[in-house]
């Protein structure tokens, strides 16, 4: 089911199945989000829990191997509507004999698409019911067109970090023959994709994750970049499925919760 929020200045669209953002659009009509293609990429939005990553075979908790699929299962997970007014919806997915059996922990999942303003704030919330501590990998996977204008090419566009240690990555494809790049250690957790000309396009803020990837399809040449905001592994990680030993995994204590917030906004 698809489910639509909207002020004065912006309208989106998200639907029930995995909590997939579909659209973002401002009052003037302008969509930020890429629109699926499987030509391209089947998905706009993917959401990333309880896992991060490929997975060739089983994902290791303490000792034991769990079927967990390629970046978690939530993203396939049916959604229930737990709260909505005209700008703000949440959806709620909880623990059943599915999830149980693939990850062995109680939980509720939540996401929370809110509109302020012109910028749109999705909010994972992770709520542990366990009686014991429970690990995860959490990210979003929001994809959104680049480039933005007619007439414009996906490598006039670049990414401007607000920390002034990291320079600004101008964009070309072959820059991700090999995947996803990745930057971590950022003290402003703000991102802009902008025309390297008019300076226009999206500011993106993700103050609750610790580090951030890009990627676009692997020699498609396609028309999105997607900002992935996590609390996972590095790349060179990708490899190992242990989800202990994930440099960013984190841990949420039993009976408690935690949110993770991120953003955009045009510029």
């Amino acid at each position: 089911m698809d489910i639509t929020i909207k002020n004065d200045f912006a309208q989106v669209i998200c639907q029930t199945h995995g909590a997939e953002l579909l659209s973002y659009q401002t009052a003037d009509g302008k969509e930020y989000m890429w629109q699926k293609d499987p030509a391209y990429w089947a998905k706009c939005s993917p959401v990333l829990f309880p896992y991060v990553g490929a997975v060739p075979e089983t994902v290791t908790i303490h000792g034991k191997d769990y079927a967990i699929p390629r970046h978690g299962f939530v993203k396939d997970a049916e959604f229930e509507i737990a709260r909505q007014t005209k700008d703000c919806v949440t959806l709620i997915t909880k623990a059943d004999g599915h999830t149980r059996s693939i990850y062995p922990y109680e939980f509720s999942f939540t996401v929370t698409f809110r509109l302020n303003g012109q910028a749109l704030e999705v909010i994972y919330g992770v709520e542990n019911h366990s009686d014991e501590e429970m690990p995860f990998l959490i990210g979003g996977h929001p994809a959104f067109f680049c480039p933005m204008e007619k007439g414009e090419q996906f490598c006039e566009y670049l990414l401007h970090f607000e920390d002034e240690d990291k320079e600004d990555v101008p964009l070309n494809y072959p820059m991700f023959d090999k995947d996803a790049i990745f930057f971590e250690d950022f003290r402003q957790h703000t991102v802009s994709l902008i025309h390297r000309d008019t300076k226009k396009g999206i500011r993106f803020e993700f103050p609750d994750y610790l580090s951030a990837a890009f990627w676009t399809p692997i020699k498609k040449d396609a028309p999105f970049l997607c900002i992935e905001p996590w609390c996972a592994g590095t790349l060179e990680q990708v490899s190992s499925t242990n989800i202990l030993e994930k440099k960013y995994v984190q841990y949420l204590a039993a009976n408690t919760s935690r949110d993770y917030l991120f953003s955009v906004v045009p510029c």
